[in-house]
């Protein structure tokens, strides 16, 4: 399965042993992470952020391996009307990528699919590809 994890979830994963680090830890090892420029520059923008200083490093850690898996596409020239346009880029890459979007976003990623693009949170994932 072709995956795009959201940069909240990515975050959420880096700071507590928990849902979110046990999906990142099956979508290495067992699927396909499919990023974009764009996505990746926000995962490493938000590393930098004040807030992040305690978890820095394993949010570091965290964006290499996906980094150093993922198949990187040029997003779809896509939109989707979200109610935060900085959103749309996901999507975009997914359906780019033939990917599923994991994201716990639900206030921005409130419908199940959008166009080609089904949007599951960490514990669907979990509860999928048990």
């Amino acid at each position: 399965m072709r995956v795009v994890p959201d940069c909240k979830f990515v975050v959420a994963a880096a700071r507590v042993d928990g849902v979110c680090r046990e999906v990142i830890d099956k979508v290495v090892r067992h699927h396909e992470v499919v990023l974009s420029v764009p996505i990746l520059s926000e995962y490493e923008a938000v590393a930098e952020r004040p807030g992040q200083a305690p978890h820095r490093d394993t949010l570091r850690f965290v964006i290499g391996e996906i980094e150093r898996l993922a198949v990187t596409v040029e997003p779809a020239s896509l939109m989707f009307g979200l109610r935060d346009p900085d959103d749309e880029v996901c999507l975009a890459t997914a359906a780019a990528g033939g990917a599923i979007l994991i994201t716990g976003n639900t206030r921005d990623f409130s419908q199940p699919r959008y166009g080609p693009v089904e949007i599951w949170s960490p514990r669907v994932f979990l509860d999928r590809t048990a």
